[in-house]
């Protein structure tokens, strides 16, 4: 999207990353993405790269002396060249998380240079690795998935093999998380791995080279004994729309009789991406995506409009699914379909992230997601702490004891009876839902 909140110097945009061809199941097990990012992740409006300036050195010239006056006289202070680098970078991020930290803003956050990798990373969609996902338990670390036609696959890394070092380094000195971790690094690099093939003792050093990993945004499967399609979209990133494409041909050319969106677990991504995931079911002139009030003072929104693609938006009947990790972009996507009557949603009350954050990346790497908006449904219903309320009202302890999962059954229900909009509630009876759900007030 356009960005109206253009810092100075200028919003450098991240560049749209085309799909690969599609492939019918994602790699999934990014936990460690998960992390970083999940429901923090929320609505982004864009990147600007901050450089050094002269207003900059003039407003941090009392922080500037503070540092210096205690690398030169604390009495702790390190003396190795080494350790006082680390002593200095140690000390400047505490004085910016000291004052992200007087904002109260969950948000607003700071992101060391690795970390702000592995989130552009998973918005991006690509990644040099070489296909694993790794688990640590009880000092111990294995392989817990390893991608079809991968790096790991083709020199016989297997799910459940040990790993004992990493480059020559034995695991237990790895001082970093290495759940979810894809052994990432640059493209055509090398890593090494010393493993034990699963249920062998020996040791094996095998060395693999990296490649670019992609990760599907969007999975999309045909309901069993049902003519539906259930998409699911995981992240609204970069290949997102173009993937929701290709699963809503495939939807129209197999003669699908209706549709489930899957947004369980979304913790949003990009704004644009979320205009267009609007716009593959609604027409633009129906109204805006959602409102922007980004006065300080509150009370100047501004629409934003739905963004539709290169076809007509596709007019099969429509059910969302949403949970308690459906957040931000997403709950966007759901608060729109349904405030236009175009879709009914089912499943628990979405997390309640309606603020904005736009990412403003360092030289060094590290980048500031700073909060500079909240968005608002088109019918200006506030998202932020208040979330989506469904159509329709399920529980996770309901899908965890139900036979298969309750909430797929329950939007097939609703299609096969014909109800699909919110507009067609006050039609249903109750033992047209699975395990009757409750409409919500």
């Amino acid at each position: 999207m356009t960005d109206e909140h253009r810092p100075s110097p200028a919003l450098r945009s991240r560049p749209r990353e085309m799909s690969m061809a599609h492939f019918h199941v994602r790699m999934t097990g990014l936990f460690l993405l998960v992390l970083l990012v999940g429901v923090a992740g929320g609505l982004l409006v864009g990147r600007a790269t901050y450089g050094a300036d002269a207003n900059a050195d003039a407003s941090f010239s009392d922080l500037d002396a503070v540092t210096g006056v205690l690398t030169e006289n604390y009495y702790y202070r390190p003396t190795d060249d080494g350790e006082r680098e680390g002593f200095v970078d140690s000390l400047e991020q505490n004085a910016i998380s000291g004052m992200l930290t007087s904002l109260n803003d969950d948000y607003t956050r700071y992101l060391l240079p690795a970390d702000a990798q592995v989130a552009a990373e998973q918005l991006e969609g690509e990644y040099g690795g070489i296909g694993v996902t790794l688990r640590s338990v009880d000092g111990l670390v294995s392989v817990a998935r390893v991608g079809p036609d991968t790096p790991a696959s083709r020199v016989g890394i297997r799910a459940g093999d040990l790993v004992e070092r990493i480059d020559n380094r034995p695991v237990g000195s790895i001082t970093e998380n290495l759940d979810g971790i894809d052994l990432r690094g640059p493209v055509g690099s090398t890593v090494s791995l010393t493993v034990v093939h699963y249920p062998a003792s020996m040791s094996t050093q095998i060395a693999v080279q990296r490649e670019a990993i992609i990760v599907h945004p969007v999975a999309w499967e045909m309901i069993p004994d049902t003519d539906y399609m259930r998409i699911e979209i995981d992240i609204f990133g970069d290949r997102t729309t173009q993937e929701l494409d290709e699963a809503i041909a495939i939807a129209v050319a197999n003669d699908a009789a209706g549709i489930v969106l899957d947004l369980r677990g979304n913790g949003g991504g990009w704004v644009g991406a979320a205009q267009e995931t609007i716009g593959r079911f609604l027409d633009d002139d129906v109204g805006p995506a959602m409102y922007e009030d980004a006065s300080p003072a509150r009370g100047g929104a501004t629409e934003l409009p739905i963004i539709n693609g290169e076809t007509a938006p596709v007019d099969l009947p429509l059910i969302v699914l949403v949970d308690g990790n459906t957040a931000s972009a997403a709950e966007i996507v759901a608060g729109s379909l349904r405030d236009y009557d175009r879709a009914l949603v089912v499943g628990e009350p979405t997390f309640g992230k309606g603020s904005v954050q736009r990412i403003f990346d360092f030289q060094d790497g590290a980048s500031l997601r700073v909060t500079v908006a909240e968005w608002f449904t088109p019918s200006r219903g506030r998202i932020q702490d208040d979330g989506i309320r469904p159509d329709v009202l399920l529980t996770t302890d309901e899908n965890a004891t139900g036979a298969g999962d309750l909430f797929v059954l329950t939007a097939t229900s609703f299609l096969d009876s014909g109800k699909s909009r919110p507009t067609d509630l006050a039609l249903v009876e109750p033992a047209a839902a699975a395990a009757t759900p409750t409409p919500s007030p």
